[in-house]
C-alpha cells in the first residue's frame, strides 16, 4: 500500500467519496496535468521542482488506490474505521494499541541509542583534545631541551647543521641518479 494510505486520497484528487470509477480517472488526468513537474516555468528553482514532483507523486498514489476497486474498498473501510472507532473489532483495536506501544518503545530505544552515540562522540572529542594538548606540551618540552643543549654545547648546533647539509646533498644526488630528466645533456 502506498505511503499515503491514511491521508484523504479523495481530497488529493478533488473528488467526493461516492465518486464513480470514471470520475476518479477524470480527476486523476486533470490533477496529473496540473501537478506534473514538466508544467513548471523553465526558470523554476530546484525547491519548486521537488515540490511539484512530490505533489505529482501524491496524486499518482491516490489514483493507484482509488482507481483499483479492491484497494479502494480496503481504503474506505480503514478510513471509516478511523472516523468511527465503533466500526472496528476489539481485536483490531488491540492491534492498533499494540502497534502504538511498539512504536513508542522503538522511539525511546532510538533516543537512548542516539544519546549514547552523542556521549561517545563527546568522549572521543574530549580524548582527542587531551591527546593534542599532551602532544603540544611534549613538543614544547623537546624544543626547550634542544635549546638547553644548544646553549650548553654550542658545537652541537654546528654539527646538526652539517649533518642536515650532508643529508640534503645525498638526497639531491639520489634524485639526480634516479631522475634522468635532471641529468645534464652531453652533446
Amino acid at each position: 500500500m502506498p505511503a499515503l494510505s491514511f491521508k484523504n486520497l479523495y481530497a488529493e484528487l478533488g473528488i467526493e467519496q461516492n465518486a464513480s470509477a470514471d470520475d476518479v480517472r477524470k480527476a486523476y488526468r486533470k490533477r496529473a496535468l496540473e501537478t506534473h513537474p514538466d508544467k513548471l516555468e523553465p526558470g523554476a528553482n530546484e525547491k519548486e521542482k521537488q515540490e511539484a514532483e512530490r505533489q505529482f507523486h501524491r496524486v499518482h498514489e491516490a489514483f493507484e488506490v482509488l482507481g483499483d476497486p479492491v484497494k479502494r474498498k480496503a481504503y474506505d473501510s480503514r478510513m471509516n474505521a478511523r472516523t468511527d472507532p465503533s466500526l472496528i473489532s476489539e481485536e483490531a483495536a488491540r492491534r492498533i494499541r499494540e502497534r502504538k506501544e511498539w512504536a513508542q518503545r522503538q522511539r525511546e530505544e532510538s533516543e537512548k541509542r542516539m544519546a549514547a552515540f552523542h556521549a561517545q562522540l563527546a568522549r572521543e572529542k574530549r580524548e582527542k583534545q587531551e591527546a593534542l594538548e599532551k602532544m603540544a606540551k611534549e613538543a614544547a618540552m623537546v624544543s626547550e631541551m634542544l635549546q638547553e643543549m644548544y646553549q650548553l654545547n654550542p658545537e652541537f648546533a654546528a654539527r646538526r647543521q652539517a649533518a642536515l647539509q650532508r643529508k640534503a646533498e645525498r638526497e639531491r644526488e639520489h634524485a639526480r641518479r634516479h631522475n634522468p630528466s635532471q641529468r645534464p645533456i652531453h652533446s
